[in-house]
């Protein structure tokens, strides 16, 4: 389980994840950016992942580039941009 998991997790890494949302001038969003979307964007490019997995703490509400923990085995976290 563990090297499937760092197999994921070296492809993860390359994935570039951008969502667009609507956002006012102070770059404050209209929505914000959950844990579902991330999980939703990154099942499109091909990977199935449980978005209880994905380590955040609250929704992303604000413009700007966010590094998010992704843990696939208990010893094996990637960071997806």
């Amino acid at each position: 389980e563990k090297g499937q998991a760092e197999a994921i997790a070296a492809r993860l890494t390359a994935l570039d994840i951008s969502i667009a949302r609507r956002v006012g001038e102070t770059e404050h969003l209209y929505g914000s950016v959950t844990a579902a979307d991330i999980a939703e964007f990154v099942k499109g490019k091909g990977f199935e992942i449980d978005r209880r997995k994905l380590i955040l703490p609250e929704a992303l509400k604000t413009l700007g580039e966010f590094d998010v923990p992704l843990k696939l085995h208990r010893e094996v976290t990637v960071a997806l941009k």
